[in-house]
């Protein structure tokens, strides 16, 4: 099972655990997405298990910063956990 964290705006992170086809979502008591306010914070959350592969997915405005047309592109990074 891999570990998948998505940088969204206002420095919060969405978490979903499973494989690329098969994603499920974090979900918090209210039945919306839980939230993070930082790495750490995901860390204690999932303190004691182990994940095959930890990606971190960051949206990336560079199109928009060189007056191209925006895209929905994101940058994906295998993390060290």
């Amino acid at each position: 099972m891999n570990l998948y964290i998505e940088s969204i705006e206002g420095g919060s992170y969405l978490v979903a655990t499973g494989d690329v086809q098969n994603q499920q979502l974090l979900m918090a008591e209210e039945g919306k997405p839980r939230t993070f306010h930082c790495l750490t914070e995901i860390r204690s959350h999932f303190n004691g298990r182990q994940f095959d592969k930890v990606w971190l997915r960051q949206a990336t405005p560079y199109e928009e910063m060189v007056s191209q047309r925006s895209t929905e592109t994101s940058l994906d990074m295998q993390m060290d956990w």
